[in-house]
């Protein structure tokens, strides 16, 4: 399984940036919709060439650990 990455960065007037690594093809929109359930819905999409490859299956599972 490849290693999938998220890097998240907040500004200093409260943006949030995500970067996703390791998704192929529209993976990486499932991933990213998974994140706005945790911190709110996406203003603006770039898409990299990972997008344009052909699609994976992805299943993503919320875990949360106390």
């Amino acid at each position: 399984m490849k290693a999938r990455e998220y890097e998240i960065t907040i500004g200093p007037t409260g943006e949030v940036e995500i970067h996703v690594e390791g998704f192929q093809g529209k993976g990486c929109v499932d991933a990213i919709r998974f994140s706005e359930q945790m911190i709110g819905q996406t203003q603006e999409l770039r898409h990299t060439s990972g997008y344009y490859e052909p699609d994976e299956d992805v299943t993503l599972h919320n875990q949360q650990r106390h």
